[in-house]
């Protein structure tokens, strides 16, 4: 038996906003390094000389370790407490600081970008179990929704900063102060940071760990849950990635325009998030919040590949952006609501989200750098992903409703 300790009286606390704020800018912080690399692929291909399916890499070797890590790493939850495996992922989530060090090679920067990837497998399962000790399943969305809002924000940062701040003072160095801003937040974290115990009853064997993962693991409600998320996800990670290439190669647009887009992409899902964070508090419902993204991201995908003016391509860009972040709230608190009274379980199905997600992250920016690679074009590739988008509206079709509900 496995529950948290202490759960009225840190729901009760005044603190738990300190918490949310303290777990809000450690996804901000994270977030800035996420698709920082996006925008100055060009520079980094000339610089290393090196393929677009290598340059890809860049961004999805970031939740290639999400796929062996990530449950392993959501049974940390009861053994190491979730203040330090939270500090342990901001730390590790901090390596980019370090590439103005290693810049000289190309596999050294990718293995920096590897090391932060593990922060992130070690900071999302935490996550959801410190919002249960601290949160009543009413806060869950909103408080699910400003942490993904923060994380949005980062993200948004980053495209909008990274050509201009590359051009100041060079994109090495640029990258590393985003990775300072992850070290700042770790510290933040470490002197600020509380988290209730996890209690654990005498079933705690390795075996009976491994019988409650594979139980979570081979649920059709995970199952599920990873597939709502792998589409857009693999959506979001290749137009992140590539996007902006796409438009300087293909319409003659300026890397500043891309990050302009890229930028406009992440600020439209900033604003998707303030709504998702608040709707589903008043309406009580999941599933619309699903369906309704899956159908308009695979849409506003094609479209963005179709039309070459700038301008006329802002339409488009918002509603992908919209469509990639609208759904993420709903589905973490789905997530949370399959099990609310194990922890350890829900950080099993967060953990299972990461996993099929990083699968879906990792093989789309390679593939379509690949796919230009053979076909001397980049929109093959980004055209089958758009398609993927349209999995989260399966998904939501299938996935239970739990949000119909009071404490």
């Amino acid at each position: 038996m496995l529950k948290l300790a202490g759960t009225r009286c840190q729901k009760a606390s005044r603190y738990r906003f300190v918490i949310a704020g303290l777990l809000g800018f450690l996804a901000f912080s994270m977030s800035v390094n996420m698709f920082a690399t996006g925008p100055i692929v060009p520079v980094i291909i000339d610089q290393y000389g090196i393929s677009n399916s290598m340059a890809g890499l860049l961004s999805s070797v970031i939740f290639l370790v999400q796929v062996p890590f990530a449950v392993p790493a959501s049974t940390l939850v009861g053994r190491i407490g979730l203040k330090t495996l939270i500090t342990l992922a901001a730390v590790t989530g901090s390596a980019t600081l370090l590439t103005f060090i290693f810049a000289e090679s190309f596999f050294l920067i990718l293995s920096l970008r590897a090391i932060y990837g593990v922060g992130m497998v070690l900071m999302w399962p935490a996550v959801g179990p410190l919002f249960m000790q601290w949160f009543n399943s009413r806060e869950l969305p909103l408080v699910n929704g400003v942490f993904m809002l923060c994380a949005s924000f980062g993200v948004v940062v980053s495209n909008l900063m990274i050509v201009p701040l590359s051009e100041a003072i060079g994109w090495e160095m640029a990258l590393s102060v985003f990775g300072g801003i992850s070290a700042f937040g770790a510290l933040m974290w470490l002197i600020f940071g509380k988290a209730g115990t996890i209690q654990v009853g005498d079933n705690t064997s390795g075996q009976s760990i491994n019988g409650r993962v594979w139980r979570v693991l081979r649920s059709r409600n995970t199952i599920l849950v990873g597939i709502a998320d792998a589409g857009p996800l693999a959506l979001l990670t290749a137009s992140q990635a590539w996007l902006p290439t796409f438009y300087y190669r293909e319409h003659g647009m300026g890397l500043s325009d891309g990050g302009t887009l890229m930028g406009l992409l992440s600020l439209s899902g900033f604003v998707a998030l303030i709504l998702a964070s608040l709707l589903p508090i008043w309406l009580k419902l999941r599933r619309p919040f699903l369906i309704m993204p899956g159908m308009i991201a695979g849409f506003a995908a094609l479209a963005s590949l179709f039309l070459v003016d700038l301008v006329p391509l802002y339409i488009p860009v918002v509603f992908l952006g919209f469509a990639c972040w609208f759904y993420v709230p709903a589905l973490v608190t789905v997530a949370m609501e399959l099990h609310t009274g194990d922890p350890r379980q829900v950080a099993v199905i967060l953990a299972c989200l990461m996993s099929i997600g990083g699968v879906a992250s990792f093989v789309s920016p390679p593939l379509v750098g690949a796919v230009s690679d053979l076909t001397g074009s980049l929109m093959p590739g980004l055209a089958i992903f758009a398609v993927f988008g349209w999995s989260l509206a399966i998904a939501g079709l299938l996935i239970p409703e739990t949000g119909i509900r009071d404490d």
